[in-house]
């Protein structure tokens, strides 16, 4: 087996992010992106090449074998990266973390493959959060807070202490969650919202008060 490639998936503006935080951390071996955009192939993006769609990277992933490919996730969307996510496994890729060297991670805190932690980040003791997470600029986790899989904390947003946000959830530019309340999975916050209280699944939680404006079919 040759040397890992690294590679992100999605080219456009979250993918750019995720590339700065690699870059940023020193890491040396990236090939380049993948994008399922046939606008997108190849380009080239902050100087590294679009190589292919993610039928190509799949492709690349079982003729590497296991440990051959690591992919970090570009994709803003909760579902369609949670199905990139899914397709490359199989495909044998592996997942990675990307942290930004300016984020603060403590010790106790577990964070999982996938998962994308920008510039700014607070992530407080006893922290979990889940695979393929966007943590967002400066978002705050606090302390013993649970972030499901594939959910996204938007920039400046807080989750204060013991909070937790369920899987496939989108909490909002600015929003704050008060210590304690629980977010159900598939759930949107508003951006600039204050949610007081638990929210269940698949709904839409906007204002201050945060209060439901609409449920989702999922």
């Amino acid at each position: 087996m040759g040397e890992r490639k690294i590679i992100v998936y999605g080219a456009s503006g979250h993918g750019k992010v995720v590339l700065d935080i690699l870059l940023a951390a020193g890491t040396t071996d990236i090939a380049g992106f993948v994008d399922d955009g046939a606008d997108q192939q190849g380009r080239a993006v902050l100087g590294f090449p679009v190589l292919g769609d993610g039928a190509w990277l799949a492709d690349e992933a079982r003729r590497a074998g296991p440990g051959g490919i690591a992919v970090a996730l570009g994709i803003g969307n909760n579902m369609v990266r949670h199905g990139i996510a899914e397709n490359l496994r199989r495909a044998g890729a592996s997942l990675l973390l990307a942290v930004h060297p300016r984020a603060t991670m403590s010790a106790s805190a577990r964070v999982g493959d996938g998962t994308a932690v920008m510039a700014g980040v607070v992530i407080n003791p006893s922290a979990i959060v889940g695979e393929g997470v966007i943590l967002n600029t400066c978002c705050v986790v606090e302390h013993d807070v649970v972030v499901g899989h594939f959910a996204h904390i938007s920039p400046n947003a807080t989750l204060g202490g013991g909070v937790h946000v369920g899987d496939f959830s989108h909490v909002g530019l600015g929003a704050s969650i008060l210590p304690g309340v629980r977010i159900g999975a598939h759930v949107i916050i508003g951006a600039g919202a204050t949610v007081t209280k638990d929210l269940e699944d698949a709904i839409v939680a906007v204002g201050v008060p945060a209060r439901v404006t609409r449920r989702l079919a999922i």
